[in-house]
């Protein structure tokens, strides 16, 4: 029977509310996303809070490191004004209020930001306390992490990404490559850029025992490339498009 690959809302739903804002969660959920995707980091006095790059004055009115600043400090700034003056003065929020709003609505991504065990801890502690274990994957880049997280709980998902591969490496030796990192990450999940989505590959990944995760589709052709792919889940910035695709190709392929 035919599963529906769940659309992932990445950093919410950015085309009405400014990322990484509890505004563009909740309009995630009322749009109807399956999940959100997110970025953690650790602040100065090692707390938690979602924030997209490693460095602010992009979406906000600061400067400097995320980790090199308090929460108060990093929750003074307008983090909304630059998208719309409707959103002036939002604030960052914290891991454990974006978990508060989303538990049981939808799915959460969190992408790891910090590459410390301390700060795994943290993380999985917020996402046992809020009994989220089940609905949650961890992504990050920071590899070492990765085994980890299965010991210290192995019920949770996790993930890594996987880019284009450079000119000079054909795709089907990348696809070897990322086949055997997964196995020795011991990820659950597999991230991967568009380039490497191919039937066969999804199809010997899913064998593996994988869910195939397609990255930051936003246009028709990527979308639809995807679903015919056989991937499970997938992340967009464009929402209503990904769900309209999502359920079409779903009906076609029931009728």
């Amino acid at each position: 029977m035919y599963e529906k690959p769940l659309v992932i809302a990445r950093t919410g739903d950015v085309e009405n509310a400014p990322e990484n804002t509890l505004p563009a969660f909740k309009s995630a959920i009322a749009r109807g996303a399956d999940g959100v995707e997110l970025d953690v980091h650790p602040t100065l006095d090692e707390e938690l809070v979602v924030h997209h790059f490693y460095n602010l004055g992009t979406t906000d009115d600061g400067e400097g490191l995320v980790c090199e600043h308090t929460l108060a400090a990093l929750k003074a700034l307008d983090s909304g004004g630059w998208f719309d003056e409707r959103f002036a003065g939002e604030p960052k929020p914290t891991l454990a209020e974006v978990f508060e709003l989303c538990k049981g609505k939808l799915r959460l991504e969190v992408h790891l930001h910090g590459s410390s065990l301390s700060f795994l801890r943290q993380v999985v502690a917020e996402a046992e306390r809020f009994g989220l274990v089940d609905d949650v994957e961890l992504t990050t880049a920071h590899y070492p992490l990765l085994p980890h997280v299965k010991r210290l709980n192995p019920a949770l998902r996790c993930g890594t990404f996987y880019r284009e591969p450079p000119e000079w490496k054909p795709v089907r030796l990348a696809q070897r490559h990322i086949l055997d990192w997964a196995t020795l990450l011991q990820t659950t999940h597999v991230h991967l850029d568009v380039s490497l989505l191919t039937p066969g590959f999804v199809n010997r990944l899913h064998q593996s025992g994988f869910v195939v995760h397609g990255s930051n589709l936003d246009t028709n052709d990527e979308i639809e490339r995807n679903l015919r792919a056989g991937v499970g889940q997938f992340s967009t910035g464009r929402l209503g498009l990904a769900l309209e695709l999502r359920d079409a190709f779903a009906q076609s392929r029931a009728s």
